[in-house]
């Protein structure tokens, strides 16, 4: 039997030879596309040997029945819907040319309405868009890769190629024929007026550069700044001015804020600060004996919020004077101190000129831990407020370097002592007389610790500085004395 071009659905007997066509025209749709065109004589020819019906069969020559898997296959494709009724494609610019033309063809039928239903495109504009876009891709294919980079990077690269190259400028070393310390990177400078900045560095200050911490590069004109700021700044002795306390009690209430610096672990120059803060306020207000601790430990926390990453609370310096204070009477003596002060808390101290005296010197760190307790000894004296703290400074240098005993720890020490080194007073500028002064009395206080009117000593610089750190230089160490002072020059 020859096999039919086309699928067809089993009959019975009696109605084998009724409108074969119909049925399976009704049964399965158009089907009329996978067909091949037939003349009418065979059409006629198959139908007259479909009389009898065909039992499903293995053999692959054999029409498939309904049982079959090639059966189930197109019973299921006859529920599809007629080709009439099929939705039409949307026209889309990557489909092929064929298939445009058959979505435009039914353009007659009304779009689908519902969620994300679009507007139907004509076949002109299509044609168009489908036209366009592939010669845009075309063109771009055929580019070179570097020409399709995007526009954004190719400005900044000929933004990049048509700036300046970055030149980091030299700054030069001063040196001066006749003296260590050229004029102009001197402590004291005539020509300073907060405006006009030295170009280039120090030969001296040349080693350190490397340490950002240091700023090498502008030192000299900060303590240019640092000096011309602290005769502005700088308290004067004010005991005579005041009816209610003395210099006693300035000495034991300063002793008792060395002992809270050290608790709280604090910075050093916030000391130093809290001080200078106690004094300028002191000199213009006249405080009572009851509230002279609360003006130190409110000083206290002042310097702590302009030195300190983590100042304390007012909780605890209400703590901290055992609450003889309330929080209340701290914030109206912290305000009464700023107002007082116009809001100047910035201010040069004789710390940061300790650092500076003691790196032109190269002492040593013994003779480093050495200046520091002088130093911070000097605090308590109220006489020491009649010198500069710069000068000060530089007299606690002097007398650490002049030790006996703390170069007898120098691998350096060839049994000479430097007196006045020359590079200290070159730049400083100070007058040698003024500064032995200075140093002998310094020494004297040193010596003598001072003791309170009960006969108690106040030792708590001394116990700070026999600490381990501090390499026992309190203790362990000879006093200073200002007789080991002798020529000006190292």
């Amino acid at each position: 039997m020859e096999r039919s071009c086309h699928s067809m659905r089993l009959r019975s007997r009696d109605n084998s030879n009724s409108n074969a066509g119909n049925d399976s025209r009704s049964v399965f749709g158009d089907v009329s596309n996978r067909q091949t065109k037939k003349s009418t004589a065979d059409r006629e020819e198959q139908t007259s040997k479909r009389a009898k019906p065909i039992r499903s069969s293995t053999n692959v020559n054999e029409e498939p029945t309904a049982n079959s898997k090639r059966g189930r296959e197109i019973a299921s494709k006859a529920k599809a819907p007629a080709a009439d009724t099929k939705p039409t494609l949307r026209a889309s610019s990557r489909k092929s040319s064929s298939t445009t033309d058959d979505a435009n063809n039914k353009n007659d039928k009304p779009s689908s309405k519902g969620r994300g239903a679009a507007k139907r495109i004509t076949t002109d504009e299509s044609n168009s868009q489908a036209t366009s876009r592939s010669a845009k891709r075309a063109k771009i294919e055929a580019e070179p890769a570097v020409k399709r980079r995007s526009t954004r990077s190719r400005t900044s690269r000929d933004n990049v190629q048509k700036s300046k190259p970055f030149v980091v400028e030299e700054i030069p070393i001063i040196t001066h024929p006749e003296c260590i310390v050229p004029p102009d990177f001197r402590l004291q400078r005539a020509s300073f007026d907060g405006q006009s900045f030295t170009h280039g560095i120090a030969h001296y200050d040349a080693r350190d550069r490397s340490d950002p911490l240091l700023c090498k590069d502008y030192v000299t004109d900060i303590f240019q700044h640092f000096f011309l700021a602290e005769s502005q700044t700088c308290p004067e002795t004010y005991m005579q001015g005041q009816e209610d306390i003395n210099a006693k009690m300035r000495a034991i209430l300063v002793d008792w804020l060395v002992e809270v610096h050290m608790k709280f672990r604090l910075n050093p120059n916030t000391l130093y600060l809290c001080v200078n803060i106690i004094d300028r306020y002191c000199s213009r207000v006249e405080v009572r004996r009851s509230k002279l601790q609360l003006v130190g430990v409110t000083a206290l926390l002042v310097a702590c919020k302009h030195e300190e990453i983590y100042p304390p609370e007012v909780r605890d310096c209400v703590y901290i004077t055992d609450r003889a204070y309330n929080r209340q009477e701290v914030l109206d003596m912290e305000q009464s101190i700023l107002t007082e002060l116009d809001w100047k808390i910035s201010v040069p101290t004789a710390y940061p000129f300790l650092h500076r005296f003691l790196s032109l010197v190269e002492a040593s760190t013994l003779a480093s831990h050495a200046a520091h307790y002088y130093l911070e000894r000097s605090l308590q004296e109220h006489d020491m407020l009649d010198y500069r703290p710069s000068e000060v400074a530089a007299a606690a240098v002097l007398l650490a370097i002049n030790n006996p005993d703390v170069l007898l720890h120098d691998e350096d020490y060839e049994g000479v002592l430097p007196g006045m080194p020359r590079i200290l007073m070159e730049y400083t500028g100070f007058d040698k007389e003024n500064l032995m002064e200075i140093a002998q009395t310094l020494a004297t206080k040193v010596a003598n610790e001072p003791i309170t009117a009960s006969r108690r000593r106040l030792v708590a610089v001394k116990k700070k500085f026999e600490m381990s750190k501090y390499v026992r230089v309190s203790v362990d160490v000879e006093l200073p004395s200002a007789r080991h002072i002798g020529r000006t020059d190292c």
